[in-house]
């Protein structure tokens, strides 16, 4: 069971202003950032806190600015007097390779924020009349491997808009425990392969605010035969775009964007298959409006969130 955050101001699809920003140059080249997109971060950000007179203001609860964690799925939060909801920013080597949207609710911020295995620069930036503010801190997520494998989902509509992403093992079907999805693969890596990392695919958050990102990684030793990626549209929410991305070794190899997931038209997506070992993906691009089953298995009904 997960339970969802609201948030107080709802954007409105034009306000997210992240377009721009997300200008794809191409698998493999990571999102490059339009310098006069305002959202995107400003070279030269210094850690800690940057912004003029009358910016909103930014207090996460850790305000470390050198920070290290285990912990993939990184909770941020604090206080501002921000009165819109703002962004996380993820980069790497100067390159954007993630972002979302950060809920405010009264005079708090909460976020979760998918890492990358190494250092990052976390931005988190909101904005007001008077301009933007930024927070900036070093993050290192610890003790971890680059994955073989990650596929990340992301989707254009929120707040409170919930797609799911799902990895199927080969000869699996969806919502079952050959499914990693988040009811059983959430921050624990199932048990798919031997005892420990190998073959096990671990989903790292359960985004139900909206946006995205989602990513289910599969460190080393896959299975022989093909994996199947599938995007559900959990509540409905109309006219939702999804996208998916798909890595070897934290490269980015494939990317699709959905036709709209709308109820009762196309529920599920069937993104693609991928055979691990030989590290071939094959794009299928299919549509249903029941669970799927495949290669003759029964689908189970998936539990309630």
């Amino acid at each position: 069971m997960k339970h969802v955050r609201l948030a107080v101001v709802v954007l409105a699809a034009a306000a997210l202003g992240m377009v721009a920003c997300k200008s794809d140059t191409g698998p493999g080249n990571g999102i490059a950032c339009v310098p006069s997109d305002p959202v995107c971060p400003p070279a030269g950000l210094v850690a800690g806190f940057t912004g003029g007179n009358g910016t909103p203001t930014i207090t996460p609860t850790n305000a470390n600015t050198a920070i290290s964690t285990p912990t993939s799925a990184f909770t941020v939060d604090g206080t501002t007097n921000a009165t819109a909801n703002g962004y996380w920013l993820l980069v790497t080597n100067n390159t954007l390779r993630a972002w979302g949207v950060i809920t405010v609710n009264g005079t708090t911020f909460s976020a979760e924020i998918p890492l990358f295995c190494g250092t990052q620069q976390i931005n988190y930036t909101f904005n007001n009349s008077s301009g933007r503010s930024y927070w900036t801190a070093a993050v290192t997520l610890t003790g971890c491997t680059t994955p073989l494998f990650r596929a990340q989902l992301t989707w254009d509509t929120g707040p409170s808009s919930d797609m799911d992403l799902h990895v199927i093992r080969p000869s699996g079907a969806p919502n079952t425990a050959n499914d990693c999805f988040y009811a059983n693969c959430q921050g624990t890596p199932l048990e798919w392969g031997a005892a420990g990392a190998d073959g096990n695919p671990v989903l790292d958050v359960d985004d139900t605010e909206g946006w995205g990102p989602e990513n289910i990684v599969i460190t080393s030793g896959p299975e022989s035969g093909d994996y199947k990626v599938y995007v559900y549209n959990f509540d409905g929410t109309p006219s939702t775009h999804a996208t998916v991305k798909l890595y070897f070794d934290d490269v980015e190899v494939n990317r699709w964007t959905s036709q709209a997931l709308d109820t009762g038209v196309r529920d599920w997506w069937l993104v693609a298959s991928v055979n691990l070992q030989t590290r071939t993906v094959t794009p299928i691009n299919t549509y249903s409006t029941t669970t799927p089953a495949l290669l003759g298995a029964a689908a189970a009904v998936a539990p309630r969130k």
